[in-house]
This record gives structure tokens, C-alpha cells and sequence, in this order.
């Protein structure tokens, strides 16, 4: 906690984080949800790859497309090439974010006036994301996902409300694991979430158009 204290910039670059976050890893997802109405922010979480110029080009690749529709792109775990493709900002979970501390990342990007994301899944990670002062924190699984292996059970509700009360009204709580559907997506807000991060809801939906509407709808 010490070296992520000394790593933090003592502001914070909140953005403007929209109602949902809809998370992919595809350049071709990424293209797709440009040219949709209503997304905001896209998350890429590349899957499969691991040399570093190829995760690069996907990166500057899916940058340039959300540059030209105007959407925040925000790259899950690889920071430094968030940083070479000029993206808004970088979400990183908690050994990831260890990582960056260690290597003088958390500098880095606010060198680079990008953004960051923080997921916290117990009061400790809770602890450590405050301590860096992020530009949103993230709590999840809210209800049990398959989309990703966790270790930790679904938190629920009421969790999600607690988190609420712990974080400054200024940085916004996103809450991420099966948000389904515009209902569940009201569960969320209802419960003290700004934003909802989505990935079936709008991947599987059949009109993604009205899934992206009813969600926001839902989250507004």
C-alpha cells in the first residue's frame, strides 16, 4: 500500500464515465460499438495474445477507430501500450496494478493524462484503489459471471451499496459480473452503481441498438 501511496499522482482524473461500459476483444467488436449510438466507453480485454507488437497494433488499431467516432477507449492490463496508442485510460485489477506501481507506471500514466480504472473485489483492494486516487473503481462479480475465472464469491447487492458509502460521491463505482439486461442493469443503479459494465447484454443481444438504449435507460 506504501509504494502505491508514493506512486499516486494526489489527483484524480475522473472522467466523464457513461452509463454502461461494454467490455470486448475483438478490433472488429471494438468497430462495431464505435458506430453505435449511445456507447460512450468501450474496454478492450485482450484474450490470446502475447507478444507485444501485435497487442500494440490491436490496440492503436481499436484507438484510432473509437478516436474518429469520439469514444473513451479504455485498455484492460497492458498500461504501456495504452500509453504508445494514445488511449483515454487503462483499467487494471489488483496484482496488475501492483505491477505498475513497482514499475513506475502509475507515474507514467499520469505523465500521459490517461485515465484509470480499478477493480476491487474485498475492504483491502478497496484500501489500495483509494490510496491511488483512480478515476473509477470497479466492484464485482456482482451476481455470478461465466465470462471470467474468479476467485471470489458473487458480492451482491447490498455489498455493492456498502462500496457506495465508502467512496467519495466524485469517483464513479462501476459494477461489473452478469449485468444481463436492463434489469438486472437497474438493480445496479439502484443500488449505488454509476455505471454498469456489460458483456453479454450486448454481445449476445439480437438488436444491439436496443439493447444499448434500454440499458442506458436503465442506468440513467
Amino acid at each position: 500500500l506504501d509504494n502505491l501511496k508514493a506512486a499516486s499522482s494526489g489527483k484524480s482524473l475522473t472522467p466523464v464515465l457513461g452509463s454502461i461500459l461494454p467490455i470486448v476483444d475483438t478490433v472488429e467488436w471494438v468497430e462495431r460499438l464505435s458506430q453505435t449510438p449511445g456507447i460512450t466507453d468501450i474496454q478492450l480485454r485482450i484474450k490470446g495474445e502475447t507478444e507485444p507488437a501485435k497487442i500494440l497494433q490491436r490496440i492503436q488499431l481499436c484507438q484510432e477507430k473509437c478516436r474518429l467516432a469520439g469514444i473513451r477507449l479504455w485498455i484492460n492490463d497492458y498500461w504501456e501500450e495504452a500509453i504508445q496508442g494514445g488511449c483515454f485510460g487503462v483499467h487494471l485489477g489488483q496484482e496488475d496494478l501492483a505491477k505498475c506501481a513497482d514499475r513506475g507506471g502509475l507515474k507514467a500514466l499520469c505523465n500521459a493524462n490517461l485515465a484509470l480504472g480499478i477493480s476491487t473485489h474485498s475492504y483491502g483492494e478497496l484500501a489500495a484503489a483509494l490510496a491511488v486516487k483512480p478515476s473509477y473503481i470497479s466492484l464485482g462479480p456482482i451476481f455470478e459471471t461465466q465470462s471470467k475465472k474468479v476467485l471470489f464469491d458473487p458480492q451482491g447487492l447490498q455489498i455493492l451499496n456498502k462500496w457506495r458509502e465508502l467512496i467519495d460521491s466524485e469517483i464513479p463505482l462501476v459494477a461489473i459480473g452478469n449485468i444481463g439486461d436492463a434489469d438486472t442493469a437497474k438493480q445496479v443503479k439502484d443500488a449505488g452503481a454509476d455505471c454498469a459494465a456489460v458483456i453479454g447484454a450486448i454481445t449476445k443481444a439480437d438488436n444491439i441498438e436496443a439493447a444499448v438504449a434500454a440499458l442506458n435507460e436503465a442506468m440513467s
